[in-house]
């Protein structure tokens, strides 16, 4: 294997006082996750001797891991976690020695609470080296594009799960009780029937909360014409609304929940981007796709370049330009 591109050893770093003798015990525990380490290597060091000048650098060395940290959209302050990014680069279908020189690129650029949107940045222009990789990894800003309104993010979601033999109707009014609800998506499938609660973001950094969970599983109960009830959102949910969802059978769809089967999942595991990862689509574009029910990047591959043509206004050369890029960014030759 390449030097420059071999996997080399990364770590994680627990401090532990020992009460008896005051002498901070630091254990560098090496694992084989493919990751380029923060700081340099201290393997070589006996990790429990009592000499001074090792207990030093390795004092050191677990400051320099715990002071790693960023600043994300909304303003909270996390540790910088260079796996995550290495996955997700892999996840987005790049190759492993490019989300290995990615993420040392990350490194030269960090300094102390860089904020996510600087890391995404840089992150986004080495992706362009390989076709299709940066549109992929940058899924969630694409969806988040669909906006300003929640409308097309409905269409959306119906039209992912349309890809998982769900049938789906959007935009649905249903008596309760004593008030007429507006229901985002009626879906079914294997006798079941769900009542679907949209809740989209168009702004980084803002979760979905606790109340959301709650009134959704009001309408349901009020409406009571379905099997299940089910949220589905582009951002995190915050814990409680997780815990609080279990507790009464309310299925969630979040960005990251839950685990195999969460919304970017359900998105890569079909290659179903959005029109808005396609970065030669504008605003203008993108409406005029959108009342046309072309809400899948993939979805333009099923029309001739005449009729894309009628329904865009552009040009046959600008359309061929979008439908190379569609095919990149679902990885068709």
């Amino acid at each position: 294997m390449n030097k420059s591109t071999k996997e080399p050893k990364s770590f994680t770093a627990l401090g532990k006082k020992n009460q008896g003798t005051n002498i901070l015990i630091i254990a560098i525990i090496i694992n084989t996750n493919p990751i380029t380490p923060i700081v340099p290597n201290f393997c070589s060091l006996n990790l429990f001797s009592t000499n001074y000048k090792q207990h030093k650098a390795l004092y050191f060395l677990f400051f320099l891991c715990i002071m790693q940290q960023v600043t994300k959209a909304s303003g909270n302050i996390e540790p910088f976690n260079s796996d995550k990014i290495y996955y997700s680069i892999l996840s987005a279908g790049a190759s492993k020695s490019l989300a290995i020189e990615t993420i040392n690129i990350v490194k030269k650029k960090y300094y102390k609470g860089i904020s996510t949107q600087e890391i995404l940045d840089v992150v986004l222009k080495n992706l362009k080296k390989e076709k299709g990789v940066a549109q992929r990894y940058d899924l969630k800003r694409a969806i988040m594009n669909l906006g300003p309104s929640g409308f097309p993010f409905e269409e959306y979601f119906a039209r992912i799960l349309n890809n998982y033999d769900y049938n789906t109707k959007v935009n649905n009014y249903i008596k309760g009780k004593r008030i007429t609800h507006e229901i985002d998506i009626v879906a079914k499938k294997h006798n079941l029937s769900y009542m679907i609660e949209c809740k989209y973001h168009n702004e980084a950094g803002i979760q979905t909360k606790l109340h959301v969970a709650m009134y959704t599983y009001a309408r349901f109960l009020d409406v009571s014409k379905f099997d299940v009830p089910w949220l589905a959102t582009n951002t995190k949910c915050v814990n409680e609304a997780e815990e609080y969802a279990k507790g009464i059978n309310l299925k969630i769809t979040s960005w990251n929940y839950p685990k195999r089967e969460s919304l970017r999942d359900l998105i890569e595991k079909k290659d179903l981007y959005p029109i808005t990862s396609i970065k030669y689509i504008d605003e203008k574009i993108k409406e005029k796709l959108f009342s046309a029910n072309i809400v899948l990047a993939k979805d333009l591959l099923g029309y001739t370049t005449k009729e894309l043509v009628l329904q865009t206004g552009l040009k046959e050369k600008e359309i061929n330009t979008i439908l190379n890029e569609v095919k990149e960014i679902c990885g068709i030759k």
